[in-house]
């Protein structure tokens, strides 16, 4: 079985608080497809859901994670050329996805902490 030590979960969506306040009007007033599907999930209309911080709190337990936005990516995993969103977890040799862009697109109407939760750790256990 594959050991991860961290585990990067990415936006596919821009940091800091201007592209924040772009992709919240873009989404909400202006109706525009900002598909960024784990943007849906941790987050509600106004702010993070409780349940994504839980789900993260749990993680940091066993693993490094670090949530982060497409401009924000070490070149690591730049380098790699991931579709996001996407979740990739590191060995001590390797990047491996382990939610691709194609599976977060199949959550099409999941807004669910909890289920993403149980298939993320069904799939890294």
């Amino acid at each position: 079985m594959t050991r991860f030590k961290t585990f990067y979960f990415i936006y596919d969506a821009d940091g800091g608080i201007f592209n924040k306040i772009k992709y919240w009007l873009n989404k909400n007033i202006l109706k525009k497809n900002t598909a960024c599907e784990l943007c849906d999930i941790s987050h509600g209309k106004f702010f993070v859901r409780l349940e994504w911080l839980d789900f993260i709190r749990e993680l940091e337990k066993e693993y490094k994670i670090e949530v982060l936005h497409r401009n924000e990516l070490p070149k690591k995993i730049r380098e790699k050329n991931f579709q996001y969103p996407c979740v990739i977890g590191e060995t001590n040799s390797e990047l491996r996805e382990v939610f691709s862009n194609a599976e977060f697109r199949d959550f099409e109407n999941l807004t669910n902490v909890r289920e993403l939760r149980e298939q993320f750790l069904g799939k890294i256990s």
